[in-house]
């Protein structure tokens, strides 16, 4: 019998200049996350099955919190 591919636990990359992690939480279906903007630090949880979705979420929060004014600092 074929064995289901295994889904990563974790997962970081770059949205708009701004680094940002994700890892698999306890809970089925519920992902941590952490980034920081300026000198805030960012920290919580997303819901997604699927890491591509979870990711998703994340870069969507990325975007909302540089759209309310809060912009890198280099």
């Amino acid at each position: 019998m074929a064995h289901r591919p295994q889904q990563p636990d974790e997962h970081s990359g770059i949205h708009r200049g701004i680094h940002y992690s994700l890892k698999r939480n306890a809970a089925p279906g519920y992902w941590r996350y952490a980034y920081v903007i300026g000198a805030k630090v960012r920290a919580g949880r997303v819901q997604g099955r699927l890491p591509l979705l979870a990711i998703r979420r994340v870069t969507m929060r990325i975007d909302r919190d540089m759209r309310d004014g809060q912009v890198p600092t280099p």
